[in-house]
């Protein structure tokens, strides 16, 4: 039997949304708000822009609702060198329990490569986190990279530097304005072998839509956080309140030594004023911040960060992943 991958039609997202909910919605949302949320996050700037949902289905019955398995792909600005491309991100790769191991996921992988060199001139950067370990993805070419994170307990003793004055990223003004400069810095640091996918407004977005959702769905909440994050030029710390597992997370930490002490204090003064109990988390830290908290590290077993560049004649090794946070997680 000859398969293809589809971009899903309404009526087939909407079965592999009932497919995904035991894994990704239970049992904190029922069925009718995993849905919901679903819903909230495609209808974002970020989905829109980026989102097409697949499903492997046999070529000759494309519109079956008996579906093989799916998969997710955020079609992204992607710094590659010198040159600014598509990256993608891989998420929700899902077969159903009556179709698995039968090797569906792995032709779906391989038609989504095929998609993605095709649509970008032969070129491929695709990252993904992996939740079943490193060797799957690994084997189809996606290399895992550090998977290291800090967690800062809400007790953390912090205090504010009176000779750092922070301003909130509130706006929609200063959150384009922190994210321009996020680009702009990394642009200019680029080697020809570093990945930078962009920092953009709509993904933060993204990620404060998914905040408010569960704010007001599961906390009782009547409104969402609005500040995410902290900025004094050219330092800037983006998070986002996840209530879901009680944690402040950092989305993006472009701050040095000697003024992330008063950084990581506003971060955690925010998690104690949203009741974020799990404290501040903080994904693959800079070395000189891995060795100053280093009774703080630890290593996840779960969301390991995935990254594939390859073109027409191969894989391409010796890559730098710069940015490796969580602001490019899907």
């Amino acid at each position: 039997m000859a398969f293809v991958l589809v971009a899903a039609s309404p009526a087939q997202q909407l079965e592999a949304d009932k497919y995904t909910y035991s894994s990704w919605g239970a049992p904190k949302l029922t069925m009718e708000q995993y849905l919901a949320r679903e819903h909230a996050l495609c209808a974002t700037e970020f989905a829109k822009e980026t989102l097409t949902g697949y499903v492997l289905v046999p070529e000759a019955n494309p519109e079956t609702l008996d579906i093989l398995a799916y998969v997710e792909l955020f079609k992204r600005p992607c710094l590659y060198g010198a040159a600014r491309i598509h990256g993608y991100s891989v998420g929700s790769v899902y077969t159903p329990a009556q179709h698995r191991k039968k090797g569906y996921a792995s032709i779906m992988l391989q038609q989504l490569v095929d998609l993605m060199r095709a649509d970008n001139g032969g070129i491929v950067v695709s990252n993904l986190y992996s939740d079943i370990g490193p060797t799957f993805y690994a084997n189809k070419g996606w290399a895992v990279h550090s998977s290291d994170q800090l967690i800062f307990p809400t007790s953390f003793p912090s205090a504010a530097a009176a000779e750092v004055s922070l301003s909130a990223i509130d706006s929609a003004a200063a959150l384009a304005q922190v994210c321009q400069q996020d680009v702009a810095s990394m642009a200019a640091q680029m080697s020809p072998s570093d990945v930078y996918f962009e920092l953009t407004p709509s993904v933060v977005t993204w990620f404060q839509t998914r905040s408010h959702f569960y704010a007001t769905t599961t906390e009782g909440l009547a409104s969402g956080p609005t500040v995410v994050g902290v900025f004094q030029k050219p330092h800037h710390l983006l998070w986002t309140h996840d209530f879901k597992h009680g944690q402040l997370v950092i989305l993006r930490c472009h701050v040095d030594q000697a003024n992330f002490p008063a950084f990581l204090h506003a971060a955690l003064h925010e998690a104690k004023a949203w009741n974020l109990q799990g404290g501040v988390t903080l994904w693959n830290p800079a070395p000189w911040m891995a060795a100053a908290f280093a009774p703080f590290l630890e290593t996840r077993d779960e969301s390991l960060p995935s990254l594939m560049v390859s073109s027409d004649h191969g894989s391409l090794n010796d890559i730098r992943w710069l940015g490796n946070e969580k602001y490019v997680w899907v």
